[in-house]
């Protein structure tokens, strides 16, 4: 249980809902060290518990939801509650959810830190493939923010 897993949420149909997506995909494109593996979870929801297990820290990137800084990159703790935990309209259970739920599946569950972009009410579309500029903005600086991480 030694390695780092970088799980990206979200549907690259639905507008800015799929920032995470956007990430996984700029984050591929980079070299990683040997016990860091990435994951696309999509829309996985319980399913994503698979990529939770044999590591031990996992960074989660997702949409945020906008509590007036729409493209602000946040990074926190599942202890965090600041107000961080809210999810876009369309999003289901979300992050917080799965988390529960690895709390009763996992006897020592990783260390977990979220990467997340707040993004506007409005930029969540069904059906309309495609970031907002803000997002779109916001996704350089999830990924220098993960290589960060990384690299500690």
């Amino acid at each position: 249980m030694d390695g780092r897993h970088i799980v990206c949420f979200g549907n690259e149909l639905h507008g800015d809902d799929g920032f995470g997506v956007r990430v996984y995909q700029q984050l591929r494109r980079l070299a990683w060290p040997r016990d860091v593996k990435l994951f696309n979870a999509g829309i996985a929801g319980l399913s994503a518990l698979e990529f939770l297990t044999d590591c031990r820290q996992a960074i989660l990137v997702d949409a945020l939801a906008d509590t007036g800084n729409a493209g602000a990159v946040c990074v926190f703790k599942p202890d965090d509650t600041v107000g961080r935990w809210e999810t876009p309209i369309g999003h289901g259970l979300g992050i917080p959810y799965l988390l529960k739920a690895l709390e009763i599946v996992c006897e020592s569950p990783p260390d977990i830190i979220i990467v997340g972009a707040e993004v506007e009410k409005r930029a969540i579309k069904p059906f309309s493939p495609g970031l907002s500029g803000k997002s779109e903005r916001a996704v350089e600086k999830a990924v220098r923010t993960i290589q960060r991480l990384v690299s500690v």
